[in-house]
């Protein structure tokens, strides 16, 4: 009876060796099924024909069954465990924006260098194709609310502006978290019309595969067609902040 079994335990080792052995690595694992009602899930590395199998369980641990202890062998699709795997590579080596589309929403703050009282805030979106992994081109919208408050003076007033832009990002690394220096120009096509400009350097961090944060530091430029103020300009120019979200 004992050699029964033990003949019956090598031809099931022997089939499931069978198996493309990248897929085995890849998408499959032994499951050891034993009399007692345990499951030893993992891959089995030494057979001792007189008695035992050595086990290597999915945390790195080892375990020698004793065939006698063992009701049956089969092997486990693990696609699961591959998928986590591949993310996994992905976030350690920024691989969140291979070659595809990629869109973005951001909210942004200027601060006018000439008039701290002038703060422009606004809404973008930027949507393009990232050429992997250090290029991205594309075009983007915004909407910006022009406030200026004069409390000596008691005046205010607010402004809209819609500017169109191109937009290209150069990323340095290709690690998950990575800096970056962004470029933008345009032309407001509502409100305060003119050219606008916005380079801008940054950092970028990885959610996931397919997502990431950035925040950026730049400048400002929104030319403003006839509407000059007490000093003859008629632009608007500063520091901006820009926090935003790429899926």
């Amino acid at each position: 009876m004992r050699t029964k079994q033990l003949l019956r335990l090598t031809i099931v080792l022997l089939c499931l060796a069978c198996l493309p052995s990248t897929a085995c690595a890849q998408e499959y694992r032994d499951v050891v099924f034993l009399k007692n009602g345990s499951v030893i899930k993992g891959f089995y590395k030494e057979l001792y024909p007189s008695d035992s199998l050595r086990m290597e369980t999915i945390d790195g641990g080892v375990l020698v069954c004793a065939f006698s202890d063992i009701e049956r062998i089969a092997k486990e699709r693990v696609r699961i465990y591959v998928v986590n795997t591949q993310e996994d590579n992905l976030l350690a080596h920024r691989n969140w924006h291979p070659r595809r589309y990629v869109g973005s929403i951001e909210y942004g703050r200027d601060v006018n260098a000439a008039d701290s009282r002038i703060v422009t805030s606004g809404l973008f979106t930027v949507h393009g194709y990232q050429f992997y992994p250090f290029l991205f081109l594309g075009l983007g919208l915004g909407i910006q609310h022009i406030e200026y408050e004069n409390d000596g003076l008691k005046m205010s007033y607010s402004e809209s502006t819609i500017p169109l832009f191109a937009d290209a990002k150069i990323y340095l690394l290709k690690t998950r978290i990575s800096p970056f220096i962004e470029g933008r120009a345009g032309y407001s096509i509502k409100g305060f019309k003119g050219f606008y400009l916005n380079p801008s350097a940054g950092m970028s961090f990885g959610i996931s595969p397919k997502t990431a944060g950035y925040l950026t530091l730049g400048y400002s430029f929104q030319q403003l067609k006839g509407h000059e103020d007490e000093t003859g300009k008629d632009d608007l120019e500063g520091i901006s902040f820009r926090v935003g979200l790429m899926f």
